[in-house]
């Protein structure tokens, strides 16, 4: 397995919830960590805290619905930590909507952030990774791109369409050394879901953690380049 410490990791969605809980095992596993987000305040505070327990964090706020910033974040992050190893793309947005309520502007607000941000995160960065003959993309999809679910339309498209990219991104970047992952939870405790139809059918059921999300990528990052684990499904589990 590979060996995570003195290697760099860039994490989108860094700030808080799962990204967070990504950033922080990551930065204890040894590498250094790029972080990424749109709250500078939230960034600088989990770049502090990162360092107070001896690792090493470079806060990099981005909105990362704006396509010409994307690739500015990343040279930075090459620059500051001396490349990027590994890239969790994270950052994501939930939404329910009856179909005749969705509105266009919110159906391709969810596509940016969900599915092309990432690709664009992967197109600026997968070049660096090749030169070095060597890297991993991790995609945190969800069981959305696995199925449908009731009121999820513009999220389930979006997580199946980040699954179909990691296919294709997996294929593309293979000869180069890069692998690509897709890791696939349901039903994780985040502000991301508070308040929606979905947390409401989830009470009282056991769910997943943040920080099982985050020991699962790490698990990725750790595979060697000849192990191969295109998809990875994390579901609840059934006990107490």
């Amino acid at each position: 397995m590979e060996e995570l410490a003195g290697q760099s990791a860039l994490v989108t969605g860094a700030s808080r919830g799962i990204g967070r809980s990504i950033a922080l095992l990551l930065s204890a596993a040894g590498m250094r960590v790029g972080l990424v987000a749109r709250s500078t305040d939230l960034l600088d505070a989990l770049a502090d805290e990162i360092s107070a327990s001896g690792g090493a964090a470079v806060p990099l706020p981005c909105d990362i619905c704006k396509p010409e910033r994307i690739g500015t974040v990343v040279e930075a992050c090459v620059q500051e930590l001396g490349g990027v190893d590994l890239l969790v793309n994270n950052a994501g947005v939930f939404l329910e909507s009856q179909l005749e309520d969705l509105e266009v502007s919110d159906w391709e607000h969810v596509l940016r952030v969900n599915v092309t941000a990432p690709f664009l995160f992967a197109k600026a960065i997968i070049p660096h990774m090749a030169k070095r003959g060597r890297g991993r993309i991790i995609n945190i999809g969800s069981t959305a791109g696995k199925k449908g679910y009731l009121y999820q339309t513009a999220y389930c498209v979006s997580k199946h369409a980040l699954l179909g990219l990691s296919r294709c991104l997996a294929i593309e970047a293979e000869p180069f050394g890069v692998s690509v992952n897709t890791l696939c939870p349901g039903g994780v405790r985040t502000d991301l879901i508070a308040g929606t139809h979905l947390a409401k059918r989830l009470v009282g059921e056991r769910m997943l953690e943040p920080e099982d999300v985050a020991e699962s990528v790490v698990f990725l990052a750790r595979q060697s380049g000849n192990v191969d684990i295109p998809e990875l499904v994390m579901l609840r589990g059934k006990g107490r």
